[in-house]
């Protein structure tokens, strides 16, 4: 855990101070529900369930129609005794097609590195990284401000193999693990007010 927190900390810092440098700047902070489907064998608690979610992103403007950089989300199902979790961090590219500036309609994506979490026990989780895609499209609304509301939808699916519990014991908690979240919500966006705009 603490790893892929550090990964995601560098990796922001890296994008915001590049975009800080270049201009164009945008920050999203947002909120939602999805929806997780787990799929493994020699599983339990496998399956379709909902759940909560949460999104950061920071991402540059590369012209009027693109934008690069990084996203982290992550989701989140408790119930009684156990939980389970995804979390991941993304390269994505946004396309906005009809954008002049920086507001409207965009759809985008790219590969994702994918974390699950698992609770065993009330004090003892499992967690495994793997490999993914993710997929977003949302609105950028709101007047031409350094603020915009941006209602969204994203898509997420990655895989991380065979799962092993204790660590090396070759017991399998779960083969084959995969899992795909399904998520619609709604963020606060800050963007980098350029001269240009002004």
């Amino acid at each position: 855990m603490k790893t892929t927190v550090l990964v995601v900390a560098i990796g922001l810092c890296l994008s915001s101070r590049a975009a800080r440098a270049q201009g164009g700047l945008a920050a999203t902070l947002g909120v939602g529900t999805g929806s997780g489907t787990i799929t493994c064998s020699a599983c339990t608690h496998a399956g379709n369930m909902g759940g909560s979610t949460a999104t950061m992103q920071v991402v540059q403007k590369v012209n009027a129609y693109l934008r690069v950089g990084w996203t982290v989300d992550s989701w989140w199902h408790s119930r009684n005794d156990w939980e389970r979790g995804v979390g991941a961090l993304n390269a994505v590219v946004f396309y906005y097609p009809e954008t002049v500036r920086r507001r409207g309609f965009f759809i985008g994506g790219g590969p994702s590195y994918s974390m699950m979490v698992a609770t065993v026990t009330d004090s003892t989780g499992l967690q495994r990284h793997g490999w993914g895609l993710a997929g977003e499209l949302g609105y950028d609304m709101g007047p031409q401000s350094s603020l915009s509301l941006t209602p969204f939808f994203q898509y997420s699916y990655a895989w991380v193999g065979d799962i092993y519990y204790p660590k090396g014991s070759g017991i399998p908690f779960a083969r084959g693990w995969k899992h795909q979240v399904v998520s619609l919500g709604v963020g606060v966006t800050w963007h980098e007010r350029l001269k240009s705009d002004q």
